[in-house]
């Protein structure tokens, strides 16, 4: 049985640093199998590593990534090791058999992804994922064979299991990133056979944004990705490398 891959949430996990480059490549010194992270598109192209679609939470500056180029980043120092990175650096520092789970915030960014990340021949490690899910089109359009995994959020609340099954009917996914709240949705039992289900008919799970040790211990032999915040103890659960 393979060993679940442990990814680190935006690096060493939501928080002061979140996806700087310091944060991605220590969380592969560490031990992750890689990380994930969040892009979006400047006004002049570039892949900009953040969460949010403002520097607000993070520098306390009211800056909006879709408003401002790269240079103009450069210019306020906000573009450096410990700050914000590009998708590309990442690409260049992180370690070359690193999974990369690429979360796309920003659907207009959908279509220079995968084109990068074929530049560094990394599509076979790289998987890319949206709440939005129409953009995932794009990055299919882009090159058939990328790695497309559907974000599952609040938006699920309340349909049931029906409306996971039409996604997959509709988009065919590499993968199903479902929350870890899914557990208190339903019960344990009834989570752990949607798991095994999906699996069953090659599609790859991973839960987010799983920080619980004894819930890891519970489901890791019925998922393919752990997404974490609390990475030291997620990957002393897993164990090995």
């Amino acid at each position: 049985m393979k060993m679940v891959k442990v990814l680190g949430h935006r690096g060493m996990g939501k928080g002061e640093g979140e996806n700087s480059l310091l944060s991605l490549i220590r969380a592969t010194q560490f031990g992750a199998d890689g990380v994930e992270t969040d892009v979006w598109l400047t006004k002049d192209g570039s892949l900009i590593l953040t969460h949010d679609e403002d520097l607000k939470r993070l520098f306390g500056i009211e800056i909006k990534i879709k408003e401002v180029s790269y240079k103009e980043l450069k210019k306020a120092k906000l573009i450096s090791d410990e700050k914000l990175t590009t998708l590309e650096k990442a690409y260049l520092e992180l370690p070359n058999d690193a999974i990369i789970n690429v979360e796309i915030k920003d659907p207009d960014a959908a279509k220079f992804v995968v084109p990068l990340v074929r530049s560094f021949n990394a599509l076979d490690r790289t998987i890319f994922s949206s709440f939005i899910h129409e953009c995932l089109l794009d990055v299919r359009k882009s090159d058939p064979k990328a790695k497309i995994g559907l974000l599952i959020g609040e938006e699920a609340e309340g349909k049931g299991l029906e409306y996971i099954e039409e996604l997959i009917a509709h988009y065919n996914p590499y993968s199903m990133h479902l929350p870890v709240q899914i557990f208190e949705n339903f019960s344990l039992e009834a989570s752990m056979d949607l798991l095994k289900s999906l699996r069953e008919r090659n599609i790859k799970v991973a839960l987010w944004t799983l920080n619980d040790s004894e819930l890891a211990m519970k489901v890791r032999t019925c998922c393919d990705y752990l997404i974490t915040d609390n990475l030291m103890a997620i990957l002393a659960v897993r164990g090995g490398r």
